[in-house]
């Protein structure tokens, strides 16, 4: 899986979008410094959330045959949906200073985060939020725990479930805490730019996800995997023609 950019001074003086890119592999951090093949440095900050990028990581494994990366990484896409989610619903009664302390202290226990995600969903919803199947959470723990090689049919079932759940959970978060949200966003941004040691001016960079915090498509969020997995296909072909 790779990410495309372009470089913007180049677009400045052309007054046109470059043809020419150059595919990264996307990194923790989300800030991407390289320079273009005309000298110009490039800063990008990726918009996309951890979950989002985690959960298209997941979609291109399946395409790979790789199917036991792809349920790690649609189980670490959910995961951290939850933080994300987490964050956006404290922001609205504490600081930012509380909120990373607090997360701190389960920062590497998944079972707390889980059990903080229901309590604080159920406090602010006065309803249970809807959470992985058992029978999903057994594929789950078996695939990651145990060594066990899924089949690419169980792959794809074990992401439609993470990607209904996801979808359903977010549209509940953007419509009663869309500025906590998009602080959260924001935020996310500045830490990204932060972390890159350069004067040069950023641009930022929003791709399209099956997650997508941002697409305002209306039929975007009930798309299932196999779907999404032959647009990713389609895509695939087109860059092998831009690289």
């Amino acid at each position: 899986m790779k990410l495309l950019l372009s470089c913007m001074d180049c677009f400045k003086e052309q007054g046109y979008p470059s043809n020419s890119f150059v595919a990264v592999d996307f990194i923790e951090q989300g800030a991407y410094s390289l320079t273009c093949s005309k000298g110009h440095e490039i800063i990008t900050l990726l918009q996309q959330m951890k979950f989002e990028v985690l959960y298209e990581i997941g979609a291109h494994a399946i395409l790979d045959g790789y199917y036991r990366e792809a349920i790690s990484s649609f189980a670490a896409s959910l995961e951290r949906f939850y933080e994300f989610s987490i964050k956006v619903i404290l922001k609205k009664s504490c600081n930012d200073q509380v909120i990373e302390q607090a997360w701190k202290k389960i920062a590497s226990q998944y079972e707390r985060q889980m059990g903080a995600f229901v309590f604080l969903w159920v406090n602010q919803f006065q309803d249970l939020p809807t959470v992985l199947s058992d029978k999903m959470v057994q594929l789950r723990n078996s695939v990651i725990h145990k060594g066990v090689i899924p089949t690419r049919e169980e792959s794809v079932r074990y992401g439609d479930e993470v990607l209904r759940i996801i979808n359903a959970l977010k549209k509940e978060l953007k419509d009663q805490y869309s500025t906590e949200l998009e602080n959260v966003v924001f935020q996310h941004l500045l830490r990204s730019h932060q972390r890159v040691n350069s004067n040069s001016s950023p641009s930022t960079m929003c791709i399209s996800t099956i997650v997508s915090l941002t697409n305002g498509e209306v039929d975007h969020d009930q798309k299932t995997l196999e779907e999404h997995l032959k647009s990713l296909s389609q895509q695939r072909e087109k860059y092998k023609s831009i690289l």
